[in-house]
């Protein structure tokens, strides 16, 4: 069933929910400044896929598609790059004579419009030199607004737990939004993999023994109790198939591989 505009919510339904004081998207996206490593490629490519150091492994078996985080690679020759900026195989590292000599001229390596507007949460994840250069570089981007920051420490080993469980501990984020509730609530087209006009898979955790049925995904937003999702489901009323509203917690959705009709 197709839907050209998003429906309106009932008066109702809009009155178990308190006045919205403030934005459920206040919470910047986290951003992740991270070291390049002395393993690399032998060929060029985007710097995200040169780099072939144990964080980056790291990296890689800790990423999930719907809770990913804003990404910059400081690179000891380049600078902050972006990860799809491609770039050739080089030999330099960053020893304490190098960190000055790029925070003496840190304009010329920090690429100003590679760097979100606003960030939330930012994890610094290196060794002591390009973590001295991360945080000069951040004082020069946000002056006196500076985020909330984590920091890697001590051995390799621990600073690739460290990176992990930064990692494994975010969250999913509302992307997108298309809209506000009556009480001024933001809609959102997706949340972590649910998205907007996809099908889903419900399961009502708070009744196991209620088959599973398929919603549609209108929309999300952050609801009293959490991410919710405003979708469509089939019930049988008297015998006879009948498409209903209904908000549903996040947490009971599950993506399908079945397409929308």
């Amino acid at each position: 069933m197709q839907r050209d505009t998003m429906p309106m919510l009932s008066t109702t339904q809009l009155s178990l929910f308190p006045i919205a004081q403030r934005l459920c998207n206040e919470a910047e996206p986290p951003l992740l400044l991270l070291a390049c490593s002395g393993s690399k490629l032998d060929r060029s490519a985007r710097a995200i896929d040169l780099y072939r150091g144990v964080m980056y492994q790291s990296y890689r078996a800790h990423l999930r598609s719907d809770a990913a985080p804003r990404v910059l690679i400081l690179s000891a020759r380049h600078g902050f790059l972006q990860p799809d900026t491609e770039i050739t195989p080089y030999d330099q590292r960053m020893t304490r004579q190098r960190a000055d000599q790029m925070m003496a001229d840190l304009p010329s390596y920090l690429r100003p419009a590679a760097w979100p507007n606003r960030v939330g949460l930012v994890m610094l994840a290196g060794g002591v030199e390009y973590r001295r250069v991360m945080r000069a570089a951040l004082a020069r981007r946000y002056g006196p607004t500076l985020p909330v920051l984590r920091e890697t420490i001590g051995g390799i080993g621990m600073q690739r737990s460290q990176l992990g469980a930064f990692l494994d501990g975010l969250k999913p984020a509302f992307r997108d939004q298309i809209g506000r509730h009556a009480n001024g609530t933001p809609i959102f087209r997706a949340y972590g993999r649910i998205q907007a006009g996809a099908i889903a898979t419900l399961r009502y955790r708070a009744a196991p023994a209620l088959p599973a049925r398929q919603a549609r995904v209108l929309s999300v937003f952050e609801g009293p109790s959490g991410p919710t999702a405003d979708v469509e489901v089939e019930e049988f009323v008297r015998g006879r198939a009948k498409i209903c509203p209904r908000w549903v917690s996040v947490a009971d959705l599950h993506p399908s591989t079945t397409e929308p009709a």
